[in-house]
């Protein structure tokens, strides 16, 4: 069974992110050395060990070597996930460790007094191999598996304590210099496996940074490729355009001719202006040197200003524009937030299809709305998450017959976020598109109907 992400849990939870500790594999190598030292104590005691005492003591061992295989097959046929790994079987780790030490402790007392003395040596050994194999298995059981260090090294070190022999004094020595070793290491096991669990844990997390980052790098530098191809095309059809006017105006033997063809001149070199104007704003944004001017103003006047800028193009469009007169106050850069309610109006006029245009504000809490809302095509929902970002023109929208750089509402969200306020486009509404710029309300205004 494979490790669970080291995400869904804290490093702390040994049962889920220890590296060692898939559960039936750290179970199942825990189980063979048990295993494996009960077989080998039963065949080497039993020509000295009264039938009755070796026969009690295999069949015990025996049984719950089977139990532990059985939990083994339960584990992986019902393939815990993490919170069970975490409150069940690190709990029954519990219980494997303190029955596998009590069973050592049992053998040490029946087995070791009818032994020779080469056969207690290797007892010796073999009671000694299980604890270090369930430090390393469940290092998150610090205080059980520190209990059965001392129940299973302390009865071994007891023993020949008790009845001294040739060999006593070098077991002693070795069982208790081990069985310090390993309490030791019982606590210490833990913490080094947390830290390398965290170092793991951040080291993903520094990956997945850096590979957002680095998406974001190729997303960015593709919008800017886009960008430079919109720029080429659309700066070149007003220069293009201005040069057929230009060569008009030298061949043609007419004077109204040439006029029309130099007003023709001025219009294409006034859209390419436009088109630069557009993204020098932009690009200045982009770069973070505006430095906006504070200042309270009234909402009502510069939205009829707006209203009024655009009236004409709006004219042109087949789009009446209603303002809804409002008393509030903003504490703002007026000249930034006409810019910014400007570019939601004319991409209303350019892109929306819409026959209707409505300005107004309204009080939300502690902000204030200014809302742009025309009865147009609406905005697709392939559209609606992306469309303030920077060079994105909807998949829908008329902007590719119209030109223009996909900048507009972009600019209009840097320059909302400046100003402490934000942009957005409206959901719910149906039967056309609701743009809206929020900023906070002034806290001493004199709030208007």
């Amino acid at each position: 069974m494979a490790l669970h992400p080291t995400t869904a849990r804290p490093a702390s939870d040994f049962a889920v992110t220890h590296p060692l500790r898939p559960v039936p594999l750290a179970g199942g190598l825990t189980l063979i050395a048990f295993a494996c030292a009960a077989l080998a104590a039963s065949w080497l005691t039993q020509p000295y060990v009264p039938a009755a005492s070796h026969r009690g003591w295999t069949v015990a061992a025996a049984l719950f070597s089977l139990i532990w295989a059985i939990i083994e097959i339960a584990i992986l046929v019902r393939r815990p996930n993490a919170e069970e790994e975490v409150r069940v079987w690190s709990r029954v780790a519990q219980f494997i460790i303190l029955t596998s030490q009590g069973i050592v402790v049992w053998a040490a007392w029946a087995f070791l007094p009818y032994c020779p003395e080469p056969v207690r040596a290797m007892l010796a050994g073999m009671f000694l191999v299980c604890s270090p194999a369930q430090i390393i298995a469940s290092p998150e059981n610090v205080t059980v598996n520190r209990i059965a260090l001392v129940a299973s090294y302390g009865s071994v070190a007891l023993w020949f304590m008790l009845n001294e022999g040739p060999t006593s004094l070098p077991i002693i020595t070795f069982v208790v210099g081990c069985g310090v070793m390993f309490f030791l290491l019982a606590d210490v096991i833990p913490k080094t496996v947390a830290q390398t669990v965290a170092g793991r844990l951040a080291s993903d997390d520094a990956v997945a940074r850096l590979e957002a980052a680095i998406a974001d790098v190729a997303e960015e530098r593709d919008a800017k490729t886009r960008f430079i191809a919109a720029a080429s095309h659309d700066l070149g059809q007003p220069l293009q355009a201005a040069s057929l006017f230009f060569d008009q105006t030298l061949r043609a033997p007419d004077p109204d001719q040439r006029n029309r063809a130099a007003d023709g001149v001025r219009k294409a070199f006034a859209s390419a202006d436009q088109l630069l104007s557009h993204m020098l704003n932009h690009l200045r944004l982009e770069a973070d040197v505006v430095d906006p001017h504070f200042a309270r103003f009234a909402v009502g006047p510069a939205i009829s200003r707006i209203a009024a800028q655009f009236g004409p193009a709006a004219e042109v469009a087949g789009i009446k524009i209603r303002v809804v007169m409002s008393q509030r106050q903003l504490r703002l850069d007026k000249v930034l937030f006409e810019r910014a309610l400007g570019n939601l109006v004319s991409n209303a006029i350019e892109h929306s299809g819409a026959t209707r245009i409505v300005i107004g504000a309204l009080r939300h809490g502690e902000r204030i709305r200014i809302w742009v809302i025309d009865n147009g095509n609406g905005i697709a929902r392939v559209d609606a998450e992306r469309i303030f970002e920077d060079y994105y023109r909807g998949s829908d929208s008329r902007a590719a017959v119209k030109g223009g750089f996909g900048l507009g509402l972009s600019s209009v969200r840097r320059i909302a976020a400046l100003m402490h306020g934000s942009a957005g486009l409206d959901p719910r509404w149906l039967g056309g598109a609701a743009f809206f710029l929020e900023f906070p309300a002034p806290k001493s205004a004199k709030e208007g109907s």
